[in-house]
């Protein structure tokens, strides 16, 4: 009880932290769908960089649907939303829109839209990643001390359980037994009658 006690204060700054991530996620959507558009996607992640591959970097994908917006409407307004928003810092803004994909840099965005709010490049993509697979392991061994403290009771029980039928004679052991042992003394007089007559 004390292990999973302290597995679970273990994971409540992780879980803090990616909490504050998905509502991030979920307030850029959301305010992007009351912008006009029918439905977006908001993904973030690392990759490879494509002018440099060697290098990985923190890429913020959205994926926009709608038909009537124009491609620079469309686009500025989902950038505006990213960089008012969105509680990450990252290095490339991806804007999918009617099938054309455009990358946009950190730098270009700050040049054109000013500073971002104070707090939202304190935490990077990675970061944010590494809370939610925090979240998720420590939910895993919680889980694992939960089902330890259930099963370690119940084979106990089981094994006291086995040993003590073994221990337990058959039903209508003790009986045949007795029989048997009539029949073995019966069968004894009956040697000692024979060498009394020779």
């Amino acid at each position: 009880m004390v292990a999973a006690a302290l597995i679970v204060l273990a994971g409540c700054s992780s879980a803090g932290e990616s909490s504050e991530f998905l509502k991030g996620i979920a307030s850029v959507r959301s305010k992007l769908v009351a912008a006009g558009f029918d439905d977006a996607g908001v993904h973030a992640g690392r990759r490879e960089y494509l002018e440099h591959p060697e290098e990985s970097v923190d890429v913020v994908t959205i994926v926009l649907l709608h038909d009537s917006m124009d491609g620079d409407t469309a686009r500025k307004t989902a950038a505006t939303v990213v960089w008012n928003e969105l509680p990450m810092k990252f290095d490339i803004l991806t804007i999918e829109y009617q099938g054309e994909v455009r990358n946009i840099e950190y730098d270009w965005l700050e040049n054109e839209l000013g500073p971002r709010p104070p707090g939202l490049d304190d935490k990077s993509v990675e970061d944010h990643l590494a809370g939610v697979g925090n979240v998720l392991m420590v939910a895993g061994l919680a889980v694992l001390v939960v089902l330890l403290l259930v099963a370690v009771p119940v084979v106990v029980v089981v094994r006291r359980n086995l040993r003590r039928k073994a221990r337990l004679p058959a039903p209508g052991h003790e009986g045949s037994a007795t029989t048997l042992s009539d029949a073995d003394r019966g069968a004894g007089h009956d040697r000692g009658r024979d060498a009394d007559s020779s």
